[in-house]
């Protein structure tokens, strides 16, 4: 049996369908952490922030650059988003469930 305190995560991948076009990372989700992935496959960068992300609001991930996000209580996934320079392009993503 589980221990209630054992972290629950959460694995997904989020595929940005056209450049230039920010999306939300996730549907609403309470997370304690989340580490994001540039898919290695990407020829280019991906960006991670907040609805208006774009490739001028900083500096991006590089393909298998990775970013972790804690939280000091939670933080929603919907907030986060990823736009990318090449359409069909994406990340991957572990959070750990709040």
């Amino acid at each position: 049996m589980a221990d209630s305190n054992t972290p629950t995560t959460l694995i997904s991948e989020k595929t940005v369908t056209t450049a230039g076009t920010a999306v939300a990372l996730h549907a609403a989700q309470r997370v304690k952490s989340v580490t994001i992935v540039a898919k290695t496959s990407n020829s280019g960068q991906v960006y991670v922030g907040g609805s208006d992300v774009a490739s001028t609001t900083n500096d991006g991930l590089a393909p298998g650059d990775s970013l972790s996000i804690p939280a000091e209580n939670w933080l929603d996934l919907a907030d986060l988003y990823v736009d990318s320079d090449m359409s069909g392009e994406g990340v991957d993503m572990w959070a750990v469930k709040a």
